[in-house]
């Protein structure tokens, strides 16, 4: 709760002139039945029309003070919201931002995007009800029960029966709904969740004709959100229709009784009026403390939902060290690891250097934990056991910024930002000037961009796969960095721009490069190849060396290529 609270520290002064403008507020809306009240019971009574003029244009000056008063709460209370959500986004993103796959994993994509937007959106739209409404209907009730008391009238009995039927019905409303809310917000993940997967496999859809049963899968999820939706706000709609009649039913009552009372111990008219006026004030705010109640349970849920997050416990942390040494060695040394809920290790007993000016390579089949070797160093996820040292030193004790400006990440799917070719390739480096994206392009291979200035869509999708490939390895490279990871990121380019993407990278020198890929020729010049087979292991050496000690690079070889031509 503290978290979520850390926004509001800031705009505490402007919370502040929301109380002075509600105050002014109150005070004018309290004064204008007592206006009333005399005008009828003086200026009425003793048919003295400057009074009831002088009394009129004072209450047009108090309506004059509350609807600016009004206004300035309106406003700063839209601030005040507005910029509480903004911050609390901001707070979610950068917390997010540190999750690792294990976070990830535990709090699926769809649903953060969920209490990023709509639960916070929940908090805005509640925030503004209680400085704009919760808070003014107390000190209008309050002050409305003392303007009762005042007229001295035997009326009170009225305003509470109907307090007690109001709160019958407020409680029978909220024990209907609130556990509907939870389901709500649930909802809305699953409904964001199906459109995200229908979205991103559209092209699947399509040629599987998969269309109907897609649709049919949304509509259902669609339908289970109308459906809820429809029950909670018929429940909340049935309200409606009784607290107004409760409220006729309680003027009628006040000007049955109060006419009795002013034929028998001379209540003036004017005082009736004004007690009418009062009680609707003081049910008035009851309702809206009410209506607060009912809302209560929504934002509760989606309190708790982007606590979840920002109380989420990371499993990866900064360490204390900032300076990593120029061209460092990193060791796996006894390295397991195994995915949170598995009951089988992915990497087993992972021994290997990356030293400076050195090609390593991984190959193996699918699933056998290659990637999962790369995602270790730059600390996207830890080892279940063993330790991982840059020179020495255990990576965990290691600034993250600091570990991962030494290193070159290029992931096995290629991923662009929406922007131009030019910010995709600053994001390898904030201040690359035109001539360094330029020399990287061509190093990359690059020969499809006529202009820096090219627009790059949403994902990347206005160019083809083997074009994504080569704009992320020219975004891996534009850098100077210590290690270079590339996780399989040739694995769409033809053999030719392969060779000479790799020829490039020879100008990587004094830097280690650690590629992983399952085709023979994208590793076989390399210094070392280790050979993984269900998380371990099994042979390393050079490609001479493995074609004639290792059976599974022997099989890889003769499945890619033919075995002579790999001998020779």
């Amino acid at each position: 709760m503290k978290k979520l609270l850390n926004p509001m520290i800031n705009k505490i002064p402007q919370i502040g002139l929301i109380f002075i403008f509600l105050l002014i507020q109150v005070y004018c809306d309290l004064t204008l039945p007592q206006y009333t009240a005399d005008i009828v019971n003086i200026g009425i009574q003793n048919t003295d029309f400057q009074f009831i003029i002088d009394t009129g244009l004072i209450m047009l000056l108090m309506v004059a003070i509350s609807a600016f008063a009004t206004v300035g709460v309106s406003f700063f209370a839209s601030r005040v919201a507005s910029g509480y959500a903004k911050d609390l986004r901001k707070i979610i993103y950068e917390k997010v931002l540190k999750f690792s796959n294990h976070e990830l994993n535990e709090i699926s994509r769809s649903s953060l995007i969920t209490r990023t937007t709509n639960d916070v959106n929940q908090i805005q739209g509640v925030l503004g009800f209680i400085f704009t409404t919760l808070i003014f209907a107390p000190l209008l009730g309050i002050g409305s029960i003392i303007k009762v008391f005042e007229l001295q009238t035997n009326l009170s009995w009225i305003i509470l029966v109907n307090f007690i039927v109001i709160i019958i019905l407020l409680v029978i409303v909220m024990v209907k709904v609130i556990p509907y809310f939870k389901i709500i917000q649930e909802i809305m993940d699953s409904i964001n969740k199906t459109a995200r997967e229908i979205l991103i496999g559209i092209p699947v859809i399509k040629a599987f004709v998969r269309q109907d049963f897609e649709e049919k899968k949304f509509q259902k999820v669609n339908k289970d959100f109308y459906d809820v939706n429809i029950h909670v706000f018929k429940t909340m709609l049935v309200m409606l229709p009784l607290i107004t009649l409760m409220m006729n039913l309680m003027v009628v009552l006040i000007l049955y009784f109060g006419a009795y009372d002013a034929i028998n111990n001379g209540v003036l008219t004017g005082d009736i009026i004004a007690f009418i006026q009062y009680a609707t004030m003081l049910v008035t705010s009851f309702l809206m403390i009410g209506g607060f109640f009912i809302m209560l349970p929504r934002i509760l849920v989606s309190g708790r939902r982007i606590s979840e997050v920002l109380n989420t416990k990371l499993t990866i942390t900064d360490g204390e060290l900032t300076e990593i040494s120029q061209n460092p060695t990193i060791e796996f040394k006894n390295v397991s690891y195994r995915y949170p809920g598995s009951e089988k290790e992915t990497l087993k007993d992972i021994n290997f250097s990356l030293k400076p000016g050195k090609t390593t390579a991984i190959i193996g089949g699918t699933g056998s934990g290659k990637s999962t070797i790369l995602n270790l160093i730059p600390r996207l996820q830890d080892p279940s056991s063993g330790e991982i040292l840059i020179d020495g030193i255990n990576i965990k004790d290691y600034n993250l910024k600091s570990l991962r400006d030494k290193i070159s990440f290029t992931p096995q799917k290629a991923i662009l930002f929406q922007g131009d070719v030019k910010s995709n390739m600053q994001i390898g480096k904030n201040d690359a000037s035109d001539d360094e994206i330029r020399k990287a392009l061509k190093l990359a291979q690059v020969d499809f961009v006529e202009n820096l200035a090219e627009e790059v869509t949403q994902g990347g999708s206005n160019f083809s796969g083997g074009q994504k490939q080569r704009l992320s390895i020219a975004r891996a490279i534009i850098n100077r960095h210590e290690f270079y990871l590339f996780d399989d990121c040739f694995s769409a380019l033809d053999m030719n721009t392969e060779r000479k993407i790799k020829d490039n990278l020879k100008d990587l020198k004094d830097s280690s490069i650690l590629i992983v890929s399952q085709r023979i020729s994208t590793i076989m010049d390399a210094d070392e190849i280790l050979v993984i087979d269900n998380g371990e292991i099994v042979d390393r050496g050079t490609h001479n060396k493995l074609l004639e000690s290792c059976d599974i690079y022997q099989e890889i070889a003769k499945i890619q290529i033919d075995y002579m031509e790999a001998l020779s």
